[in-house]
């Protein structure tokens, strides 16, 4: 696994090697040392993260892994449900470490600020959502015939912070005789 490391042993706080060697074994992969890095990564760091941003992360400790290897094995993981792959529309795409894996966070959705791109996590109704969305995907999957396995849930528009300095522009706009 050495990736010409620095750092010394990779800890998986919540899960197993043993249990991921085997999630990797059925799904006819093997669990390199560049995943390790990357999952245990998603469990140290906690949020959402790009390619570059991971890569960007990783280098110091791991001079040897270079940015091809993180999008492949991102995507890798995220095929094996491991990783939350999201495409929020500002056009890099983000992971985070799936709920469906050991130890993460329960089934959340996402507050995207349209400005700074700060993600803000909630879970504030999700019996009422989990309810609704049943009601909504057993409608579709009837209608549509369609076997729906998943969804993602987000709301765009403009943080706390983003609010308030547009507010300042604002009022500095009307001083200012504009």
């Amino acid at each position: 696994m050495n990736i010409n490391k620095k750092e010394d042993g990779i800890k998986f706080p919540c899960c197993a090697e043993k249990h991921l060697k085997q999630c990797f074994k059925k799904e006819g992969g093997r669990l390199t040392g560049p995943r390790k890095i990357i999952i245990d990564f998603f469990h140290k760091e906690k949020g959402h993260f790009t390619a570059e941003e991971v890569f960007e992360k990783l280098k110091k400790s791991y001079p040897g892994m270079g940015i091809a290897t993180v999008y492949r094995n991102l995507s890798v993981l995220s095929s094996l449900g491991i990783l939350n792959r999201f495409d929020f529309g500002e056009g890099k795409t983000k992971y985070e470490l799936s709920e469906n894996h050991e130890g993460a966070k329960n089934h959340h959705h996402h507050l995207i600020c349209g400005i700074c791109g700060k993600i803000k996590e909630y879970d504030d109704f999700m019996e009422e959502e989990k309810n609704f969305f049943d009601k909504i995907e057993k409608i579709l999957s009837v209608r549509h015939n369609f076997y729906i396995k998943e969804h993602s849930l987000y709301f765009k528009g403009i943080c706390y912070d983003c609010q308030k300095t547009q507010r300042r522009k604002n009022e500095n706009m009307r001083t200012c005789g504009r």
